[in-house]
C-alpha cells in the first residue's frame, strides 16, 4: 500500500510540474511580463500565435516590432486582414520540383 501511495504521490508531482511549464509563457510587451490570460487575450486580437519573446507595442497606431529594435515589423491584427490563403511552399518554388528526386521517373 505504501508503495502505490509513493508512486502515486510521484506522479502525481511529475504531471504537476510538466503542466506547469506547458502553461508558462515568456512574453514581455513594452518591459511588462505577461500571464497567461493576457497573452491569450493578445493573440486573440492578432488573430495569429505570439511566440515567446520580448516586443514593443504603439498602443495608438497597433505597430508593434522587437525589444531594442525600432524596426516596426507589422501592426497588431495584420492577419485578421487575410482573407486568401497563403500559397504553399511548392508554388512558392521552395519544394524540389516533380522529378528532382526520383531522376524524372
Amino acid at each position: 500500500m505504501t508503495g502505490t501511495l509513493l508512486k502515486f504521490l510521484t506522479l502525481s508531482v511529475a504531471l504537476a510540474i510538466c503542466g506547469t511549464a506547458q502553461a508558462q509563457r515568456l512574453v514581455s510587451i513594452n518591459g511588462t511580463m505577461l500571464n497567461a490570460a493576457q497573452v491569450h487575450q493578445l493573440e486573440l486580437m492578432a488573430c495569429t500565435g505570439i511566440p515567446d519573446g520580448n516586443y514593443w507595442l504603439d498602443l495608438n497606431s497597433g505597430a508593434w516590432g522587437y525589444a531594442g529594435n525600432a524596426l516596426r515589423m507589422g501592426y497588431l491584427g495584420d492577419a485578421c486582414n487575410q482573407t486568401r490563403r497563403r500559397p504553399s511552399l511548392s508554388e512558392r518554388g521552395q519544394l524540389y520540383r516533380p522529378g528532382e528526386i526520383l531522376g524524372g521517373r
